[in-house]
């Protein structure tokens, strides 16, 4: 298997990591306020990297430039927590439609900011993907959609609050990329898991929102928690940075809605609901894109051996 068709795998499973996150994270949030929930994720996250850091950590972090440490700042604190936070919030406050319609349209803002920051090459193939991808992304986030556009109590905050998260998030991926040009994987995850511990406290402080450590004691959601921190948190960041390493972040952006694809079909089977058409349709078109992708990876690495 070449390098490029393995790094877009490492990303797909980092998109099936996430959305098995939001399974099982929802019974833990019906039991405590999300401020808690994401300062034991990263305190687990912290605890878990910490032989990392004390076996390679000076080594790695020795090679982080002044402009290196403000990228992992924004990627671990902003991007992790104050992020996290505000997506939260607007699912919240307004309809879990107003996030999708955002999501939608973060590939196109990563490929923008790829091709000015990054200076990735824009041709026409990202212009026909992003067709692709949008109408099966519109047709996936179809209910959600029309939730949103029906809603009566919307207001003008909370489109602003989805669209800073899809800028961070979008943003990170910037950030990431640059940051994966000099330091591994394994040195992007252990920084991002600090820094994000250390916002969580910060955000701890200032919401006065006490932990129920006690509820970690009672093994259904101690494991839900180990699975958070450890697979859906580590893991799924090894694999992405992993494959992002490799890949241009605008493609990479793109592979990204299939996180959302994968939510929407392990919802559906956790919960018993049927999806709609339009939503079968859009997640058949989009799985189909990424075989497209596999496949074309494939035949160009066939093509350049046969030269």
């Amino acid at each position: 298997m070449n390098l490029e068709r393995k790094s877009s795998l490492y990303i797909l499973v980092a998109c099936l990591l996430w959305a098995l996150d939001l399974l099982v994270r929802y019974p833990i949030s019906l039991k405590m306020g999300y401020v808690s929930i994401v300062f034991i994720e990263s305190f687990i996250g912290l605890f878990l990297v910490t032989p990392w850091l004390i076996k390679n950590g000076r080594k790695e972090l020795a090679k982080f430039s002044k402009n290196d440490w403000i990228l992992a700042v924004f990627l671990g604190g902003i991007g992790m927590s104050v992020a996290g936070y505000l997506s939260t919030a607007c699912i919240q406050k307004a309809s879990p439609g107003t996030f999708s319609f955002f999501q939608i349209f973060q590939p196109f803002f990563v490929i923008f900011m790829a091709g000015i920051l990054l200076k990735e090459k824009l041709d026409n193939q990202y212009l026909y993907w992003g067709i692709w991808v949008l109408l099966s992304a519109v047709l996936i986030f179809s209910q959600d959609l029309e939730l949103m556009f029906t809603s009566q109590e919307m207001i003008v905050g909370d489109f602003l609050i989805a669209l800073s998260t899809m800028l961070i998030w979008g943003l990170c991926t910037i950030a990431a990329k640059k940051l994966l040009q000099k330091h591994s994987p394994e040195a992007l995850v252990a920084v991002r898991w600090a820094f994000a511990f250390i916002f969580a406290v910060i955000i701890l402080l200032g919401e006065k929102e006490r932990p129920a450590f006690d509820i970690l004691f009672q093994w259904e959601v101690g494991i839900r928690f180990l699975f958070i921190g450890a697979i859906a948190g580590i893991a799924s960041m090894y694999f992405y940075y992993s494959g992002l390493k490799n890949l241009p972040a605008g493609k990479v952006s793109i592979f990204e809605l299939s996180f959302p694809a994968f939510g929407m079909i392990f919802s559906a089977i956790y919960t018993f609901e049927s999806l709609t058409i339009f939503q079968i349709v859009g997640a058949t078109s989009f799985f189909m894109f990424i075989l497209f992708m596999l496949s074309r990876q494939e035949s160009e690495r066939a093509t350049v051996k046969t030269r």
